[in-house]
């Protein structure tokens, strides 16, 4: 049986990989535990490549949850619990002691947008997308991205970027910031590489302080938006327009909100 995560760690180089493809390598519960798991073994990583499998990057959070929230197969303390194991993720990988690079080729979506966003750098090919599309699911704003996307973009793009949950093309996210470098897909892993290379064979030290010189100060900012992510989504959760957007999410079909 696949894990839910790859981690391999070589001459410095650690890559996490998800591996649930078949769910578009959404953040479920044991793919946060595997991911979480793996990010303890910081030892010696002197550059950290966080991707997913197929043709997905991470395609959002614990949707499974949302739908059971919906539902009513999942209670409303469960599915706080959950969030709070992805927000402990996101949270992780944002101060990961080492430079981070996130490889997007394919679509970053909610959550997953928030994976990338977690990251020092972030590299895309063609293929790569990246939106903040929680509304779809009658749900607000999650993940972190209520601080980590203004950080990025500014406030009024990144207000913009949220009420819409437009999925930005490459272009358009390396225009706003969001995508460090755009590579043509078949150049995508040699000029990933070349990054990685330049990255790691850096001073580890002196990457290490920089790396906290650059999260220490907005951290505090990062945990104050989780917690009020979070009591946001307890007062959203099983309400008509969640359940309504979980509904279309499983028919496939865009939401119908009754906005009173």
């Amino acid at each position: 049986m696949r894990k839910p995560v790859e981690w391999t760690h070589t001459d410095g180089v650690a890559t996490l990989t998800i591996t649930a493809a078949d769910s578009r390598n959404t953040l479920s519960p044991d793919v946060v535990t595997a991911a979480q798991d793996a990010l303890e073994d910081a030892s010696g990583v002197t550059c950290l490549v966080v991707r997913g499998s197929g043709e997905t990057f991470c395609a959002g959070g614990d949707l499974e949850g949302v739908v059971a929230g919906a539902r009513g197969e999942l209670s409303k303390d469960a599915f706080m619990a959950r969030l709070r194991r992805i927000d402990a993720l996101i949270e992780r990988l944002y101060e990961f002691p080492a430079p981070t690079i996130a490889a997007v080729d394919g679509p970053a979506f909610g959550a997953g947008g928030a994976l990338a966003l977690a990251c020092d750098l972030t590299v895309a090919s063609e293929d790569g997308s990246i939106g903040f599309g929680f509304h779809r699911l009658g749900l607000p704003v999650g993940a972190g991205v209520s601080a980590l996307l203004p950080h990025n973009v500014g406030e009024s793009t990144a207000a913009e970027l949220l009420y819409t949950g437009e999925l930005l093309d490459p272009e358009r996210a390396s225009d706003l910031g969001l995508f460090s470098h755009v590579f043509p897909t078949p150049e995508f892993e040699a000029r990933l590489e070349a990054i990685i290379e330049t990255v790691a064979s850096g001073p580890s030290a002196a990457a290490h302080e920089t790396g906290k010189l650059l999260t220490e100060r907005r951290s505090p900012d990062l945990q104050t938006a989780m917690v009020a992510e979070r009591a946001a989504r307890r007062r959203r959760f099983g309400t008509s327009e969640h359940v309504e957007g979980a509904t279309a999410f499983i028919d496939q079909r865009e939401p119908a909100f009754e906005n009173r």
